[in-house]
């Protein structure tokens, strides 16, 4: 008669609970790369918003103290797009904060797959694939992307401001410049907070699913 780990039922459980195990360790070990990662956009961002204002003082070190009025179109179309990179660079920050996510809900998936119902445990771990969420309101990658908002809309508005310099009323000018900063600090908001939502009603669809 066939021992317990003769069946063919017994070792199929076997064989899937070895691959979740090697998954387990494998996504472990991708979520420290990827917080690492992480870490490295934001140097890259910052590295990335002081360039413009390295070549404003190279520009002004012999003029006297500089004017937001007196900017040079070289240095005002260098902060426009320095505002534009900022913003890619932000978007990037956000996709791989969402693939971090990712892994952690899988590692969350996994757990609970191996979490019996009345386990006690003396500390608390998340065992569902919701958790984390990909869109928190007061998390720590939010505020880093308001943030990176506010740096990369005000780079777009002094550089435009600085360059329509002349043209039309001043009055009409600091309006356009303004609903200008808006809209950027909004597209950046829509933006994170419609992918997140994307990606929510994306892991809601059909996926793999683990019973014992």
């Amino acid at each position: 008669m066939p021992g317990p780990d003769e069946s063919g039922k017994s070792v199929e459980e076997t064989k899937e609970e070895k691959f979740l195990t090697a998954e387990y360790q494998a996504l472990i070990s991708l979520d420290a790369a990827r917080n690492q990662k992480l870490d490295g956009f934001l140097t890259l961002y910052m590295t990335l918003a002081a360039a413009p204002w390295a070549l404003y003082a190279l520009t002004f070190k012999d003029h006297g103290v500089p004017t937001i009025s007196t900017i040079p179109s070289l240095v005002a179309l260098a902060f426009v797009l320095t505002g534009i990179l900022g913003a890619l660079v932000a978007m990037m920050y956000i996709q791989v904060w969402f693939n971090i996510v990712l892994y952690m809900r899988s590692v969350n998936a996994i757990r609970g797959y191996f979490l019996e119902a009345g386990t006690r445990l003396t500390f608390h771990l998340p065992i569902k694939s919701s958790v984390p969420p990909y869109y928190a309101k007061g998390s720590y990658i939010q505020f880093a992307v308001n943030g990176m908002a506010l740096v990369n809309s005000g780079y777009i508005v002094l550089g435009v401001f600085s360059l329509i310099q002349g043209i039309g009323s001043p009055a009409w000018r600091d309006l356009g410049v303004l609903l200008l900063f808006l809209l950027c600090l909004i597209a950046h908001r829509l933006y994170y907070r419609s992918q997140a939502n994307a990606r929510d009603s994306r892991s809601s669809g059909p996926h793999l699913r683990w019973q014992k």
